[in-house]
């Protein structure tokens, strides 16, 4: 083999007897959630969203509160790699790749999870054909698909000369002399000044889909972006921490254990901004005592409650004590710990956010709002509590199982070290 074509260091050129008898496993299970995955998209798409428990009153369901939730990941993984780089702090360089990454695959899924949320995806074709600049979907999808194409590019950048060198054809065609490994850094530099920015609008014009429908009392609020982005920070934080450590754990990561106290520490700074405007948004409806806070008053009561109070005392208490406990923060299996129990503790939270935002018709009058039965029956309701049904859970876990596969093979592809970290 010529010099040219040995692989770098780090660089996942990996021969086929590194393709053990688990990860075969793995890729296969995946492969068959993937296509029972497809097989309830396509019985959705020939029947109609009717097979979903989503009706009138509840038009957003599952999918969105999936395609919210990605958002976030992505948005957080890549503020933690932009932020590294433009203010110096060298200590994140070894998860600086992994936290690209990371966001690449779930901003993905994230424009993944609109497809069967519009139950005819090829009407996607609507939004250039007639394009409505002041409608914030609009907005978002735009976002997205700016934000999809950077952080691929960001993947590649950070790429490029690990390919290089081994003779890759993924490097296309680049070489990795010094003048383009500095190029390079240039552009990385000048790449982190616009996708921090990108990050955070991301997220944010997510949060005014909602923030901004007036009559909807319970969304209607300026502090929905501001939430969203501290949501997105410990989120994306808490499943770079997660991945991290397991990729050390499987030798394609190399860093020590201050690197995940440090992340833990602002973890837990990050879970203690995000229950401080969760403070804000609920002292700001339920202390005038007026109509418009009775989406808020049915938190604390009925069948929202428990979901409320695990929003709460599982999804931001839990972590934040053990994030602030200095032992506890010096083990990464602890800081995994936190990190995971804060991302479901997010997730509950957009739950809330979709759940309680919908359920409750606008108009208070009789006879409510019809609400149609698959069996072509038609009632009329003032209040719908949303159940996915079978359909919209086989549809999520095909759409995880193609991000999970995605991340496998990147993960196996990609050079995740920094060349001076091996």
């Amino acid at each position: 083999m010529s010099a040219a074509a040995t692989p770098a260091p780090g660089l996942a050129v990996a021969p086929s007897r590194r393709y053990g008898g688990r990860f075969l496993a793995w890729i296969a299970l995946l492969l068959v959630v993937m296509a029972i995955g497809v097989a309830a998209f396509l019985y959705q798409f020939a029947n109609g969203l009717v097979v979903t428990g989503m009706r009138n009153t509840v038009m957003w369901g599952q999918y969105i509160l999936f395609f919210m939730f990605f958002v976030g990941l992505s948005a957080g993984g890549l503020i933690v790699a932009s932020a590294g780089r433009l203010f110096g702090i060298k200590a994140f360089k070894p998860i600086t790749r992994l936290a690209v990454l990371e966001a690449t695959v779930a901003v993905v899924l994230a424009a993944t999870f609109i497809l069967p949320d519009l139950g005819r995806p090829e009407r996607i074709l609507n939004i250039p054909l007639y394009f409505n600049p002041t409608s914030p979907m609009v907005w978002d999808i735009t976002i997205v698909t700016i934000y999809m194409a950077m952080s691929a590019f960001y993947v590649w950048l950070y790429a490029r000369a690990d390919f290089a060198r081994a003779g890759s054809r993924f490097a296309l065609g680049t070489s990795a002399s010094p003048a383009a490994i500095a190029r390079d850094e240039k552009i990385k530099s000048a790449m982190a000044w616009v996708a921090l920015p990108a990050a955070i609008m991301l997220h944010s014009i997510t949060a005014w889909i909602f923030g901004l429908q007036i009559s909807r009392g319970f969304w209607y609020t300026s502090i929905m972006a501001p939430m969203f982005i501290a949501s997105a920070l410990v989120s994306g934080m808490g499943l770079v921490i997660i991945l991290a450590v397991l990729l050390r754990h499987f030798k394609r990561l190399d860093f020590g254990d201050d690197l995940v106290a440090l992340l833990g520490g602002l973890l837990g700074v990050f879970t203690a901004v995000e229950g401080f405007l969760l403070l804000a948004e609920y002292l700001t409806a339920l202390y005038p005592g007026a109509p418009e806070a009775d989406a808020a008053r049915r938190m604390l009561s009925g069948p929202y409650l428990p979901l409320f109070l695990f929003e709460v005392v599982v999804g931001l208490v839990v972590p934040f004590v053990i994030l602030a406990i200095r032992p506890l923060r010096q083990r990464p299996a602890m800081v995994a710990t936190a990190g995971g129990i804060a991302i479901v503790g997010i997730f509950v939270h957009r739950l809330n956010l979709v759940l309680n935002g919908l359920s409750f018709p606008n108009i208070e009058l009789p006879p409510g709002l019809p609400v149609g039965r698959p069996g072509g029956v038609t009632s009329f309701a003032e209040s719908y509590f949303y159940v996915p049904t079978i359909i919209e859970w086989l549809v999520v876990l095909g759409v995880l199982a193609f991000g999970a596969l995605v991340f496998t093979i990147s993960v196996r592809i990609l050079p995740l070290k920094e060349p001076d970290t091996h």
